[in-house]
């Protein structure tokens, strides 16, 4: 409800107003629900006064102070906030379609739920704010600060945020489809089960960024740098990750199916149970990276790649080439890529029990009826671990085969010793048997 002596000074102009509160400190401020439609209060001073479903369509703000303002619910459709400070000031629910908030400073304002769509906000600090929910569908951001906001469902679909500082923020579940963050900064941005479908991440910063669940299906991100970034069971189908930098990164069970991964660097990356069906990995730098039960096929490209060693279990461990210091041949790493396709390697840390070995792949053939399972090879490795290289039809799941495999082989082994054992315990019992009755004839 609108307080009369309020209003009265108000409609006396902006210089007015300013000094009626400064000589009225104490005065309640209370504009709820106000019609100040198509107005111009230009360095007005309205810190701390309650604007909540306020009408402000088409007015200008322009340098204006709302410190702290109570704008809930309030409708700013078209209005200029050029410059005007809203810091701490409370916008939940806020309509802001097509506002020109550029230069405006909004650090620590709560925008939750507020719909800013088409908005003008270039460079405009959103440091620490409260966005969850908001709409910033078409807005255009390029250079605004959102240092450490909450932005968890934000809508930035077909969003302007050319070179935004998302450092440290939380984008859970944000929408960012096809929006442009081209040289955006996005360093430990939490932006797990976000939506970036065919954005634009071009030279983005994403080091150390939490992307998983993350789908970035056909998104752009080439020459980003991902370095130590979580991209676990991320999609990033079709994604162009020419040029990226993917040092240190989590990919594990992630979806890089024809994406081109074209002089990407790799270099220490876990591709553990990642899928790369067709995808491009041309001139990438592969050293270090963990390639455990990594899904690829014969139309996943491997040319000229660089690689000095590789690792085909987690935790550093397989490596290959096995001895220390030494680097991968090109013939061992194409063998190594041509054992990943319809090949599942399982390590036996124990002697080959090799009737039991039958037994389990009897086992394994009836499990898969309609697959033909075979031995393609069993090797011996220098810390006396056996490796058994069983062939099977590309896009079957290895991993499930290597759990059902291992599992079924310790258990029929173990049958074996315990029935090894029954039956030595027998022999030995009648051998005990003969002797006492050979030592009681004896005696007699």
């Amino acid at each position: 409800m609108v307080e009369k002596k309020c209003f009265a000074a108000l409609k006396r102009g902006v210089e007015y107003w300013n000094k009626w509160r400064i000589n009225h400190p104490y005065r309640p401020l209370d504009l709820r629900g106000i019609n100040l439609s198509n107005e111009i209060f230009l360095g007005i001073n309205f810190s701390g006064v309650n604007l909540a479903g306020a009408t402000l369509v088409k007015s200008n703000f322009c340098g204006a102070n709302l410190d702290g303002a109570d704008l809930t619910g309030a409708n700013l459709t078209e209005a200029t906030l050029s410059g005007a400070c809203l810091n701490g000031a409370n916008l939940t629910g806020a309509i802001l379609i097509k506002a020109n908030y550029r230069g405006a400073e909004l650090v620590g304002v709560n925008l939750s739920l507020a719909d800013l769509a088409n908005a003008n906000l270039r460079a405009v600090d959103f440091s620490a704010a409260e966005l969850s929910g908001a709409n910033f569908n078409q807005a255009h951001l390029n250079g605004a600060n959102f240092v450490g906001a909450n932005l968890t469902k934000a809508n930035f679909q077909l969003a302007q945020l050319t070179d935004a500082n998302f450092n440290d923020a939380n984008l859970i579940q944000a929408n960012l489809t096809k929006a442009n963050l081209a040289r955006a900064q996005l360093h430990q941005a939490n932006l797990s089960e976000a939506i970036l479908i065919k954005a634009t991440l071009e030279k983005a910063n994403l080091t150390r960024a939490d992307l998983t669940d993350a789908n970035l299906s056909e998104a752009n991100l080439s020459r980003a740098n991902l370095s130590k970034s979580d991209l676990s069971e991320a999609c990033l189908a079709k994604c162009c990750l020419v040029g990226v930098n993917l040092t240190g990164a989590n990919l594990t069970q992630a979806d890089l199916s024809q994406a081109d991964l074209t002089e990407a660097n790799l270099t220490g990356a876990n591709l553990m149970r990642a899928q790369a069906w067709i995808a491009n990995f041309n001139r990438s730098i592969l050293t270090g990276a963990c390639l455990e039960n990594f899904k690829i096929n014969h139309q996943t490209s491997f040319e000229k790649v660089v690689c000095k060693y590789l690792y085909l279990e987690h935790y550093q461990k397989w490596r290959i080439p096995s001895t220390p210091n030494q680097n991968i041949s090109l013939n061992e790493f194409k063998s190594t890529i041509q054992d990943l396709i319809g090949l599942v390697a399982i390590k036996v840390n124990t002697a080959i029990d090799w009737s039991v070995l039958a037994l389990t792949l009897e086992e394994l053939q009836q499990k898969y009826k309609s697959q033909k399972i075979e031995i393609q090879s069993v090797e011996i490795k220098l810390d006396y671990q056996f490796v058994v290289k069983i062939k099977i039809v590309p896009g079957l799941d290895t991993e499930a085969i290597n759990h059902y495999f291992r599992h079924k082989y310790d258990l029929l082994a173990l049958t074996k010793d315990k029935l090894n054992n029954q039956i030595d315990t027998q022999k030995n019992t009648r051998k005990q048997a003969t002797e006492d009755t050979a030592n009681v004839y004896d005696q007699n």
